[in-house]
């Protein structure tokens, strides 16, 4: 049942992006942009407010994931008042490296307002269900909610209103407990849990340097629709940001009918793991002095910190409409349009894996290595977004070493044929989202992947493709 109500995720996700897809990475080559704002950093000088927001890394950290250090280091260098978290922090069975990084960093710790999700319950749960509602509530042990805050945590032990000072901001954040599991709506969110959201709501006192923010990891990848009209009408004439996680694709939105209200909604995408046809990323949030809002979905695939634009960038106006924006310039290799290479015989799905696993084994000298597509390509000229449709996203590249007692057990997990290798390990090349299985296969840390600095782009998906179409 998990299975079939996910896989419905994902179609409804697909069909959204898809149709974003083109307009949000081709566009103009020009960007609109907003006076005086050419980097980053000048948003983070012009800013009277700036916070980030993050989601389902499923227990990776900088120790882990090269995204995360990304994430972890642009943060740090942007210097927000504070980052939230929108759940799926953790993973059981897997290493969760993010325990003892966030244990060792005390800004992380006093600055990070988690969401607990599926992940925390799966994690923390005696039986380990997702579906075990609330079981995640020691997540938020893992930091300090009231080092900067005023923190009320109701006694479920996993919801909680945090009001917190930020310069001449005061930001009212409402984190709620709505995760992918149980089915029933009742249990997964219950009624008294909507209602202490919307009396807190209510309680709340607004002006011009308060900022409202609810969040709820959901099980659609939006949830404001689960509430009566009278609650979903206040939210959303009241609140200025609306969050949500679970799908891993980046989105934001305003819901039909409520244009010149308040609220944006937002799925905050994901750290690791990305989601259909989206960058891993992560959220930054700046308030301008004339009050604008400006979020930007930074995309964790590059190498630098920079302005974003299509479907990742919008502005919402103090009184006005939110609208997508593009901070800067289309840069090269976001054409989606773009032809990357042509075809004189089309090739089938399990034809393209072989040659991309051999590929990847080639330019990374592995022993062995996996790289899994969705679909083939036809004949003709292909666009970048046909090559990013091949594997649904564009996910790194890496390359772990597994000690010769467990190689074979983990080439069978991977249905590979067992090979000969030198030395006392297996080099083995996969995609990301694959090395903490790996890991766990094996029964080895985050010491055993083959390190990446920030610094280095890597090698993706997409860029294998296109190197393998050259060579055609």
């Amino acid at each position: 049942m998990r299975r079939h109500r996910r896989i419905i995720q994902v179609l409804s996700s697909c069909l959204t992006v898809g149709m974003l897809l083109l307009t949000a990475m081709s566009g103009p080559a020009g960007g609109e942009g907003l006076p005086g704002i050419a980097t980053m950093a000048d948003l983070d000088r012009r800013a009277g407010l700036h916070f980030a927001i993050m989601s389902d890394h499923k227990g990776d950290s900088p120790l882990s994931s090269v995204e995360f250090a990304r994430m972890a280091a642009w943060v740090e260098a942007g210097r927000p008042a504070f980052v939230i978290g929108m759940g799926d922090h953790l993973r059981y069975g897997w290493e969760n490296s993010f325990i003892p990084w966030i244990g060792a960093n005390r800004w992380w710790r006093e600055h990070l307002y988690p969401n607990v999700a599926d992940g925390e319950n799966g994690y923390y749960s005696p039986t380990h269900r997702q579906g075990d509602y609330g079981k995640g509530a020691p997540t938020l042990k893992l930091v300090d909610l009231s080092a900067h805050a005023k923190t009320v945590v109701r006694e479920n032990g996993c919801e909680y209103y945090a009001k917190i000072r930020a310069g001449k901001y005061t930001v009212h954040l409402i984190q709620m407990h709505f995760s992918d599991e149980p089915e029933a709506l009742d249990v997964a969110f219950p009624a008294e849990s909507r209602a202490w959201m919307m009396q807190t709501l209510a309680d709340i006192q607004k002006g011009e340097k308060d900022l409202i923010v609810v969040g709820a990891h959901s099980r659609k990848g939006y949830w404001d629709d689960v509430l009566t009209p009278e609650q979903r009408h206040a939210l959303l004439h009241k609140a200025d940001l609306l969050l949500s996680a679970t799908t891993h694709s980046f989105r934001a939105w305003v819901p039909e009918g409520f244009e010149d209200g308040s609220t944006v909604c937002m799925n905050t995408g994901a750290v690791d793991y990305p989601g259909y046809m989206s960058p891993e990323g992560y959220v930054e949030v700046h308030v301008l002095p004339a009050g604008e809002i400006v979020g930007q979905y930074v995309d964790l695939t590059q190498t630098e910190r920079r302005l974003q634009r299509g479907r990742f960038a919008w502005v919402k106006p103090r009184g006005e409409r939110m609208r997508s924006i593009d901070l800067r310039p289309m840069a090269p290799g976001e054409d989606m349009a773009e032809v990357v290479g042509t075809l004189k015989d089309s090739v089938s799905a399990a034809d393209l894996g072989r040659e991309l696993s051999a590929l990847l084994r080639a330019r990374t000298g592995a022993d062995a290595a996996q790289v899994a597509v969705r679909t083939g390509l036809p004949k003709g000229p292909v666009t970048r977004e046909a090559a990013w449709q091949v594997f649904q996203k564009n996910r790194n590249l890496r390359v772990v070493r597994v000690p010769r007692a467990q190689a074979d057990s983990v080439l069978i997990r991977l249905k590979l044929t067992p090979v000969a290798f030198q030395g006392e390990s297996l080099r083995i090349g996969v995609p990301h989202p694959t090395v903490p299985q790996v890991l766990a296969w094996a029964g080895l840390t985050y010491r055993a992947i083959e390190p990446q600095g920030i610094g280095d782009y890597g090698l993706r998906e997409v860029d294998l493709l296109v190197d393998w179409l050259k060579g055609r």
